[in-house]
């Protein structure tokens, strides 16, 4: 990636491959060249609209090649682009409005959302009269997107980037996953979260090709766009698996990157059976998505552009790709200090260059004068044969203050509380053991509500207690 900092990476292709295609969806391709223009004459319509370097473009939308183009264009132009989950609920979005409190909204032609005005935009005009061999500067260190943390154990926060962070990200991922010209990254993940806007980046800083589809992901769907990079959540991967003929020699793919919580060995020894080059990730919202990375096992790297260090036990973050802020209404007030560590709430082992990951600070609780830590417990169910998925949270209990309550998702029949509890016998002590087990309900986010899970085991266990009254 020999693009300096300082320009715009859409022109800095357009310049030197015009006619590579960097965007392609089922019924369209855009070359870098088209691609520019594109976001010029989008550029002119926002700015006729009075939106200004430093305002914020609120957009509730699914993946689409249109939500990409504004993506690029408010990097390109300094607009903030704020990418908003169009599955929330009404009272979610009204929330997250109001934190960015903007008058300026992109809605997709699907949405229709709290008396909400879409901008009037065409994104089937583009304006090629500016392009030409000169390179187009753009300020890195100018905020270009609030994205919202997931919010899996507490109350999502407005994350602010800059180019500049998305850029160095982007180079310590290229050194472990490679992106090159002739690439094919398949967008499975979506704008509104960290993992998804990096993708983008990360694949046409490097002139390869974003793909979208709206096609169910598919080994004979991957095999026909001639997919070579794909990220994935543990769902994704264990359904993958399912088809005997999703194996590498079938497929074009060259990388797995695997995230959004945590994956049981059997998922990953059978990807490794099927010949895949898998690497397991370990990022967040807060450091422009992965901080540490492992190829073909489950041994954690630090990248380069990311500082870690270990204060009793907390990881604290900084570097190139740490965050400029959280939004708060004013952005002089928001912006923090080049050099400030994250407390990331995350808790781990450093040992040189590697990171072991222990668990989320947040989720410790206490059983009767004891610690628990949610993850151990989660990595024992995981092994248990035919565990896909495991969650564990705290109940209130009148006698031992908090208990723990297992969520678990399985390849065939849920299996037996007495068989999960005799398995952990000798595993865990008694307290630790979950005192229920309920199915994992369907998700649709790329990350489980602990929260949502937490506030369900209470209503069943306090239902469980009621009718054995």
């Amino acid at each position: 990636m020999a693009q300096p900092l300082n320009y715009c990476p859409i022109r800095f292709q357009a310049i030197i491959q015009p006619e590579q295609i960097a965007i392609k969806d089922e019924q369209h391709s855009l070359t870098f060249k088209l691609l520019d223009g594109r976001i010029n004459s989008l550029e002119k319509q926002l700015r006729l609209q009075g939106i200004k370097t430093g305002d914020r473009l609120v957009c509730i939308a699914p993946n689409s090649v249109n939500l990409i183009l504004l993506q690029l264009t408010c990097l390109r132009s300094g607009i903030i682009f704020c990418p908003l989950n169009p599955r929330f609920s009404d009272p979610e979005i009204t929330s997250r409005v109001a934190i960015l409190n903007s008058e300026f909204i992109y809605l997709a032609p699907t949405q229709s959302r709290l008396g909400l005005t879409s901008l009037p935009l065409n994104f089937t005009v583009d304006d090629t009269l500016e392009i030409n061999n000169s390179q187009l500067n753009i300020d890195p260190l100018q905020v270009i997107n609030i994205i919202f943390t997931s919010g899996s154990s507490g109350q999502a926060k407005a994350a602010m980037h800059n180019f500049s962070n998305h850029y160095y990200s982007a180079l310590g991922s290229q050194e472990v996953i490679p992106l090159q010209r002739g690439d094919k990254n398949l967008l499975s993940l979506p704008l509104f979260h960290i993992s998804g806007y990096a993708a983008v980046l990360r694949t046409l800083l490097a002139g390869a090709t974003v793909v979208l589809s709206d096609s169910q992901l598919t080994a004979e769907q991957l095999k026909k766009l001639n997919i070579t990079h794909l990220s994935l959540v543990n769902t994704q991967l264990s359904r993958l698996l399912e088809n005997s003929e999703f194996k590498q020699r079938n497929l074009p793919i060259k990388h797995l990157l695997l995230g959004g919580s945590a994956f049981s060995q059997r998922l990953l020894k059978e990807t490794e059976q099927r010949g895949f080059n898998y690497h397991l990730s370990y990022g967040l919202t807060e450091m422009s998505s992965q901080v540490a990375t492992s190829s073909n096992n489950s041994s954690l790297f630090i990248l380069k552009y990311r500082e870690l260090k270990i204060i009793k036990g907390e990881i604290f973050l900084r570097g190139k790709t740490r965050f400029a802020g959280y939004f708060n209404g004013v952005m002089a007030d928001s912006l923090l200090p080049e050099k400030q560590w994250f407390a990331s709430k995350d808790l781990g082992k450093k040992v040189g260059n590697r990171l072991q990951i222990i668990g989320r600070k947040d989720r410790q609780f206490i059983c009767g004068g004891e610690n628990i830590q949610p993850e151990e417990i989660e990595s024992l169910l995981l092994a248990f044969p035919g565990v896909k998925q495991a969650y564990v949270v705290a109940i209130n209990d009148a006698a031992f203050g908090k208990r723990p309550v297992a969520f678990i998702d399985c390849l065939d029949e849920a299996p037996l509380q007495t068989a999960l509890d005799n398995y952990l016998k000798g595993k865990l002590s008694r307290y630790k053991r979950p005192i229920h087990y309920f199915a994992l309900p369907a998700q649709s986010a790329i990350k489980v509500s602990l929260k949502n899970l937490q506030q369900l085991a209470q209503k069943r266990a306090d239902k469980i207690i009621c009718s054995a009254k």
